[in-house]
């Protein structure tokens, strides 16, 4: 809303006026001010009560007019009708951001919308930020700006939500944990600030080194794909994104008013700018304490240790499950672990050192693996012996196991000599394992009660290290094609004046045409003798009826094919026309009749169907798709999903071989391969119509036929906009 990306003030404001603040225990207006004092902030507090003239020891003003000093900040908690003409004085104030918690705005409908934009209008005259209305508050560097029951302990990890009571629970859950907060945010409704203001912040925060956000809604995607794909590469993002379900997105979209969007476009936008989608509470927390304490993999490489079979088994299918790729020991590692370990123990990833395993039997394996023993009776390990780049160290409670002894072994090891590579743990037990776990935890080593979470965690690390691998989204190369766009727009233009927002199959012809992409050769006709001229131009022809009364032309006789000369396009024109009126509903709208080049399928040497489509989401824009088509299209399901931004020739091969049919592409049992680079292409020239029309709600070409050589783009459905 207000172009200043300066927010620091209110993280670490230097005055703040509380407007509402109550001297009655149980008012917001009391817990806020109390958390204020409580959590020592050293600037300068202003309660805002008319009826008051003390509230916890501070002076207390009528108006923030009446304020003889500056305020950076104020915090609203008075009734909602209230608010737009506090916050007009706070403008007259030259205060620079609002904070608030008050209800009653875009999240009831009716009044309370007109209350948000009107609201929305006096931050913008004034050049004021807005965090809220409808939230807990925020918690930020030197004091507790909110309602919350307690100030969460000081840490590293910066939370955005935009639920308050979740905020608070999680808040409340950390207070055992090892972690704690740099800062707590709470969103509510976003009429001005939203996730994308604070995540562009705490880029450059100090404090910070991990960001967590609870989100049920994103409304501006494209400013999320632009800022968060930039955050992300300098510090781990971790989402849990609610809504997943139709039921669960219908009430994400009545908890504050917004649209919760498509889950698949959510996915894809995440995946986009490196953002870890968290399925959990538990999991969004999983991820956020170990890129915390734990370093990036430089390598999908794991070792597993454990000191029993089963354990073993299972952390394997995880592992599998999961993408994590084994590392493969070498010879030397191999001679000194069979050299030092007991006979029975598998010295092949993963390693099983038994479940007579000593704290020192554990020692010299972890050693072992990570290159920290070197002397084997077969010579020294070499630094390029050494291809494991994280553990997952696993403990069953047996009788020679002394899990805190090993604990803290385990952390003597990465303390000392493993900075750049990560460890997990899974202590799979009950009470035997609480004091090794607590151990592990405080000491910054991450623990699990079971492997499958551990990998689950792992994976995250992976494929963030993939996203930090990849070029930077501003350096890919998006291929663009020489069009001209003016033709299209005069179409779209004809098609709204005509009262419609669906193309007809010359119109769809001629954009196609107009962008490269092949299809049958579509014109209409108005007259018999445009029908015959027209023949005459295209060739081999198909006639059908032009309405959008008509969906199933031929059930009214409105198609006529294998039409080879003039006479006869003339004489079908004719029939055509008869056929609709007879048959067709009353009243129907007529056109005309499409003339259409019939392509000679039989003569190809191979023809698969595809399906390729567009849809528009309301957040992140048009959206591709990609898959088997024809008749079994809906039935068949084969299809994978891209976003049409930055989309390139790279992202177009990874489209296709996401699905099923890629592997007939290729060719099976000595058939030739289909003309898969021309289908790249066919990609390619779509992402750019969709991107330079978003006009375009809904595009669908199937099938799309492709060939050894070519492809014929036989059946184009377009739908716009009506404005």
């Amino acid at each position: 809303m207000v172009e200043n990306n300066d927010i620091s003030y209110f993280f670490d404001p230097k005055s703040i006026a509380i407007i509402g603040a109550s001297s009655k225990p149980g008012k917001v207006g009391y817990n806020v001010l109390k958390n204020i004092v409580e959590s020592k902030y050293k600037g300068k507090l202003f309660p805002i009560n008319p009826k008051a003239e003390e509230i916890l020891g501070y002076k207390s003003y009528k108006s923030v007019l009446d304020v003889p000093e500056e305020i950076d900040i104020a915090i609203i908690v008075i009734p909602g009708k209230f608010v737009n003409p506090i916050a007009e004085e706070c403008g007259k104030k030259n205060i620079k951001g609002l904070v608030i918690i008050t209800a009653g705005f875009k999240e009831i409908g009716g009044a309370g919308i007109t209350r948000e934009q009107e609201l929305v209008k006096i931050a913008k005259k004034y050049e004021m930020r807005v965090i809220g209305p409808n939230c807990l508050g925020l918690i930020g560097i030197n004091y507790n700006g909110s309602f919350a029951a307690n100030t969460p302990k000081k840490g590293e990890i910066a939370m955005i939500s935009q639920s308050g009571a979740m905020l608070t629970g999680m808040m409340d859950y950390s207070m055992d944990q090892a972690f704690g907060f740099s800062c707590n945010i709470s969103l509510g409704n976003k009429a001005d600030m939203d996730e994308v203001d604070f995540i562009e912040y705490l880029a450059n925060d100090p404090n910070t080194k991990v960001i967590l956000c609870y989100l049920e809604s994103i409304e501006d995607g494209k400013k999320f794909l632009r800022v968060v794909s930039k955050v992300a590469r300098k510090k781990p993002i971790i989402i849990l994104k609610s809504g997943v379900s139709a039921a669960g997105a219908r009430a994400a979209s009545s908890h504050t008013g917004a649209l919760a969007g498509s889950d698949i476009a959510y996915d894809l936008a995440f995946e986009k700018c490196g953002v870890l989608r968290a399925n959990s509470i538990e999991e969004l927390f999983d991820y956020g304490e170990l890129f915390l304490y734990q370093p990036i993999p430089k390598e999908n490489s794991f070792a597993i240790v454990t000191n029993a079979g089963g354990p073993g088994i299972v952390a394997t299918d995880a592992f599998e499950r999961e993408g994590l790729k084994f590392a493969q020991f070498s010879e030397p590692v191999l001679h000194l672990l069979r050299d030092n370990l007991p006979a029975e123990a598998a010295i092949f990833n993963p390693i099983d050192i038994i479940g007579d395993a000593t704290p020192k039997r554990y020692e010299f394996t972890i050693k072992t693996i990570f290159g920290l023993n070197h002397e084997t009776t077969q010579g020294s390990i070499k630094e390029e012996d050494i291809t494991t780049h994280g553990a997952l160290i696993i403990m069953s409670p047996q009788a020679q196991t002394k899990p805190a002894d090993v604990a803290k072994l385990i952390y003597d090891i990465t303390s000392k000599y493993i900075s750049d590579k990560p460890i997990v743990c899974a202590l799979i037990g009950g009470v035997s394992m609480t004091e090794a776990i607590k151990y592990l935890k405080h000491h910054r080593i991450p623990c699990y009660r079971f492997p499958e979470k551990a990998a689950q965690s792992l994976k995250g690390m992976v494929r963030y290290r993939g996203f930090l691998n990849r070029k930077n989204i501003e350096d890919l190369e998006v291929t663009k094609f020489k069009v001209e766009q003016e033709k299209v727009e005069e179409i779209f233009k004809n098609v709204r004046a005509d009262g419609r927002t669906v193309l007809l199959s010359h119109e769809t012809s001629e954009i196609f045409e107009i962008y490269g992409i092949l299809s049958p050769k579509s014109r209409l006709a108005k007259t018999p003798a445009q029908a015959r001229k027209l023949q005459r131009e295209i060739g081999k022809s198909v006639l059908k009826i032009v309405s959008p009364h008509i969906i199933h032309k031929t059930d009214v006789g409105g198609i006529v094919l294998n039409i080879e000369t003039e006479q006869e396009a003339f004489e079908a024109y004719v029939q055509i026309i008869e056929n609709a009126k007879k048959f067709g509903p009353q009243n129907a709208r007529i056109y005309g009749v499409e003339v259409q080049e019939m392509i000679d399928f039989k003569s190809q040497e191979k023809v698969n169907e595809i399906i390729i489509g567009m849809s528009n989401d309301p957040q992140f824009g048009p959206l591709l798709m990609f898959g088997t088509g024809g008749i079994y299209a809906n039935f068949m399901k084969d299809v994978s999903f891209a976003l049409a931004w930055k989309f390139t020739k790279e992202r177009a091969k990874e489209l296709i071989e996401n699905t099923r049919i890629y592997s007939l592409l290729q060719g099976v049992r000595g058939e030739p391969s289909s003309d898969i680079e021309a289908i790249i292409e066919v990609l390619l020239r779509l992402s750019q119509l969709v991107n330079e029309f978003p006009e375009i709600v809904e595009l669908d070409i199937n099938p799309l036929l492709s060939f050894v050589k070519g492809y014929s783009a036989v059946d184009i459905k377009i739908t716009i906009s009506r404005y």
